[in-house]
């Protein structure tokens, strides 16, 4: 129960103003045989994450996403952390309120690390010479978001930009398309592409090639409808990364286990 204490919070903080206002959301449970985001593999084994998302008046929204490693993976990117939240991401967004052809919306990340610990280098002397970034001290990103909403496959294009890590970009490519199976069964396919800055390449993806396309992914999610709110279901996912350099960089650096990955799971979610 301690360890839920922290996201229950959270979770109660950011959901309590939007829901006196009447709001719409939902909230979902995911757990994943991998965490990958923008195609490095952050953890190949057991995830569980769960999430919140809230949408009030005037277009604006706020969201809450987690991560917890179901086992004590030394390859984690926070190894060995099981049972413990190792990412907590709270987010601000604002869509714009017209309905049209082209949807806008904007908004940031604020990225809390729980499990990362703080360092104090000290001079010869004894004095404090640095101190890392505390936990609470995460990183932040703007993104802006542009929608073709009456066409095929509803492509989208994000412009992502993280003020803490990286002075340059990523933009994700989207496109997806969902199906009406049944009364209650429904598949929905997603793809996306990602391509990056020069510095973006560097900080994250660990390679000195300049700009490049970063990464592919494919979604692939059957639902099945329990009701007219909540639903269970399946999920794949394939991520692979796209630029020969940036592919020998990942192996070489030792961080990342995999370049390739089909990973799924389990999803459930809730809507009010």
């Amino acid at each position: 129960m301690k360890k839920m204490t922290t996201l229950t919070i959270l979770a109660a903080a950011l959901a309590a103003p939007v829901s006196a206002l009447a709001a719409d959301g939902s909230a979902y449970v995911d757990i994943l045989s991998a965490y990958v985001y923008n195609g490095l593999v952050y953890n190949d084994e057991a995830v569980f994450q769960p999430g919140l998302d809230v949408s009030g008046p005037l277009g604006l929204g706020c969201s809450l996403w987690a991560n917890m490693d179901l086992t004590d993976n030394p390859a984690s990117i926070a190894p060995n952390t099981a049972g413990e939240w190792n990412e907590i991401d709270l987010g601000l967004s604002w869509a714009a309120p017209w309905e049209g052809p082209v949807g806008l919306s904007a908004g940031t990340i604020y990225y809390i690390y729980p499990q990362n610990s703080s360092t104090v280098e000290l001079n010869e002397d004894g004095t404090v010479a640095s101190v890392s970034k505390s936990p609470a001290d995460g990183s932040y990103q703007v993104f802006a978001r542009i929608e073709a909403s009456n066409v095929p496959l509803t492509p989208a294009v994000k412009f992502c930009h993280e003020l803490d890590n990286t002075d340059d970009w990523i933009i994700l490519f989207t496109a997806g398309h969902g199906f009406e199976l049944s009364d209650a069964l429904s598949l929905d396919l997603g793809t996306v592409l990602g391509w990056a800055g020069t510095y973006y390449v560097e900080s994250n993806y660990g390679a000195d090639t300049g700009s490049a396309l970063t990464h592919a992914q494919v979604d692939a999610t059957l639902r099945y409808a329990l009701n007219e709110k909540a639903s269970v279901g399946l999920k794949g996912t394939f991520s692979s990364i796209l630029d020969s350099d940036v592919r020998d960089a990942i192996d070489e650096g030792g961080v990342y286990p995999d370049t390739d990955i089909f990973f799924g799971g389990v999803t459930a979610s809730y809507s009010f």
